[in-house]
């Protein structure tokens, strides 16, 4: 399984360009600054956050997978920075959001829907910002992935199998009473999976701007 994208098959995902993967984590990453600026966010922190992101996302694009190399000294830096950088209020702050941050996505990765590298860069971007705008980035973020996820169905003509797919792992439980579940076919997007840091830096940005989808 990837380390860093939604996947729910064994597939072995191809590699991206990387032309394609650092142009579309630059143009996040600017997303991100100006989301940051139109916020009460300190500066430190959002451009701190813009800068992990853009190597989170380009590797997520390119590799489909995000290095622990780069997951856990970031989360260690800001769990020592964010109190300091004026982020949180304190480490135990800091320590809440990483920690509701893993909470939130430990689900869907246990159960195949999810890489771990997802669940580590929002412990990141938790500790930086703490758990109540930790809250609304993931609710933006799977809003987000949902949407993308619909997207590439569409383009890719596989809605429809897709949700009759579904729909017999539903009606299957639903007659014998038991969990299972029809893995999709090798070359499908559910097989492939999307890159979740994309959808994760687009609910920061959104938190950022507009605050809490409620």
């Amino acid at each position: 399984m990837s380390t860093g994208t939604i996947t729910i098959g064994s597939s072995r995902p191809e590699v991206r360009p990387a032309s394609v993967a650092w142009s579309a984590a630059l143009g996040l990453g600017l997303i991100l600054v100006g989301a940051g600026l139109t916020s009460s966010t300190p500066l430190p922190v959002f451009g701190w956050a813009a800068a992990f992101l853009f190597f989170a996302v380009a590797s997520d694009l390119r590799f489909h997978r995000i290095p622990n190399l780069l997951t856990l000294p970031a989360l260690l830096a800001a769990l020592v920075v964010s109190p300091w950088a004026g982020a949180t209020s304190g480490p135990i702050e800091a320590m809440a959001g990483a920690a509701l941050g893993f909470a939130l996505l430990v689900g869907p990765y246990a159960l195949g829907g999810m890489g771990a590298g997802d669940v580590k860069v929002l412990m990141v971007i938790g500790a930086w910002i703490g758990p109540e705008a930790t809250f609304g980035t993931a609710a933006w973020a799977l809003m987000a992935g949902g949407a993308f996820a619909l997207i590439m169905l569409l383009l890719r003509g596989e809605l429809v199998s897709f949700a009759l797919r579904w729909g017999r792992i539903f009606l299957s439980m639903l007659t014998f009473r038991r969990v299972s579940y029809e893995p999709p076919a090798a070359e499908s997007i559910a097989s492939s999976g999307i890159p979740f840091a994309v959808a994760i830096a687009v609910g920061l940005a959104a938190q950022w701007y507009g605050g809490s989808p409620w």
